[in-house]
Parts: structure tokens; sequence; C-alpha cells
């Protein structure tokens, strides 16, 4: 029996230009007639949920940057976990050595440490403006505090990077390819997954009773949680590998599952 259906963002339901499919909000709100709960797991920022929830009509529990922060559907914050101030310091300087534009996002607003042409392009899809400007790596404390760094540009020079991050930090961090431009540093523990076996603590489920869909290398952990996985066809295919099923759309999936319910 599925209890809860979590879906990633960009590159699953939120297509190119943040469009979302009519037939996957239609899906979505059928959920409620099986008996299925809703959550939505990104490497966005909560903010960023809660806008979508608005547009598609339907509220969701919230695991929000790569499952630092986890918000149910109620608005009650049952995880947290973001970089201590040294850390923060230490990496702020090792990403401040990347030549490529770099952000660092709190809970609260993401910060990018200069404007290309195409990040300025780029903005004009996003819910919210990118705060130019990171100058403050001696300012950090405990009510100002990073949960996530992210490096972006082309896939040959991020990962490269990510890989002296790795080497340098692994005590404390991992780090995510979650777009083929974007690589994501978060603290050592923090996945989707980790975010998701929260949220099921708390709702009193099963990792067995959840299905997950996304088509990124920071979906691998929530597909290894869980046999009810599924992976966007345009997924990498090492990502594909990962997950049970293989579909085109997100209401696929949520057909898939409900059949499951149907017949259980």
């Amino acid at each position: 029996m599925i209890k809860l259906f979590a879906t990633d963002l960009d590159g699953t339901l939120l297509k190119p230009g943040n469009i979302i499919k009519q037939e996957d909000i239609d899906a979505i709100h059928r959920l409620k007639e099986h008996g299925i709960d809703f959550a939505v797991a990104t490497g966005r920022m909560e903010r960023d949920i809660v806008k979508i929830c608005s547009e598609i009509n339907h509220d969701a529990h919230r695991i929000s940057q790569n499952g630092a922060f986890v918000d149910t559907k109620d608005n009650q914050k049952i995880f947290t976990k973001t970089f201590d101030a040294a850390t923060s310091r230490a990496l702020h300087h090792a990403v401040s050595a990347f030549p490529n534009p770099f952000c660092i996002t709190t809970a609260d607003e993401s910060y990018i440490s200069f404007k290309t042409p195409e990040i300025k392009a780029m903005e004009d899809i996003l819910y919210f403006p990118l705060v130019e400007g990171v100058d403050f790596a001696d300012d950090y404390n405990e009510a100002f505090l990073p949960s996530k760094y992210m490096l972006l540009g082309d896939e040959k020079d991020i990962v490269g990077f990510q890989q002296e991050i790795d080497e340098a930090f692994s005590e404390v961090s991992e780090t995510y390819l979650s777009d083929p431009h974007c690589v994501d540093i978060v603290p050592k523990g923090v996945s989707k997954a980790r975010g998701l076996t929260a949220l099921a603590e708390h709702l009193n489920i099963n990792p067995e009773e959840i299905a997950v869909i996304g088509d990124s290398f920071n979906d691998i952990p929530m597909f290894e949680m869980s046999a009810n996985s599924f992976a966007m066809v345009t997924a990498p295919e090492a990502v594909k590998q990962k997950a049970t099923h293989v579909v085109d759309d997100v209401f696929e999936a949520i057909e898939f599952i409900q059949g499951k319910v149907s017949t259980s």
C-alpha cells in the first residue's frame, strides 16, 4: 500500500520554463482519492515549494535544499540541518576560488557571487531573485548559517572542483550533481532520503509505503530507500539504472501506484 508520493521539481514536475503539465496537476489532485499523501523533495528552497503549491492549488509536505529542511503540509518544521559557523567560513573561502558563479543558500535567502548575462536571463524563470554579493564569510553565526553551497557552470568544470571539495571537506559535507550545470554542497548526512526518512517517521509510515520520482543524481538516495522508485526518461542513464521504473511524466508514475493501491 502506497501512503506517500514524493516528487522532485526541476526536470521532473517542473518542465523548462517552470511549466507544470495539467495532466500532472490533475494526477496529484487524484492522490487524495486513493488515500495517498503528497510531498515535494527538491534542491530548491522551501519558499519555492510553497509558491508551486499555490500555483497547483494543492498543499504538500516540503523537503527542501536536498533534505536540509523538512516541513509538513501543516507547517511543522520537523528537521533542520545547516553547516556550523567554522565549517561555513572554511567552505566559503574554498568556493571563492571557483572562477564561475557560486551560490550560498540559507533557510530564507539565496546569494550569488556575481551575475553573468546567463544568470540574469535565468532569473526570468526563478520564483525569487538572487541577491548579488557574498562578502559575508566572516559574518556567520548561530542566527546566520548556510544550508547549501552551489557551484554553477559547465559539467567538466564543476565536477573537477567538486572532487576538490570532496577531498578537503568529506568529513563535514556531501556533494551532489543536481543538474548538468550545478553541484550542490550540503552538510554531511543531508540527502532527500534523510529528509524523507524524517517525514516518514513523523507520519508513522514505512519506506516501502513511499513512492518517489526524480531525474538527477541527488534523487538516487530516494531511489535507494524505496522499491517504488521512478526515474524520468530524460534522466542520465546512471540515474535511471538506480530506479525501479522509468516514465515520461509524473502522472504516469501516479497512475501506476494508484493501480497498485486499487489491487491491494
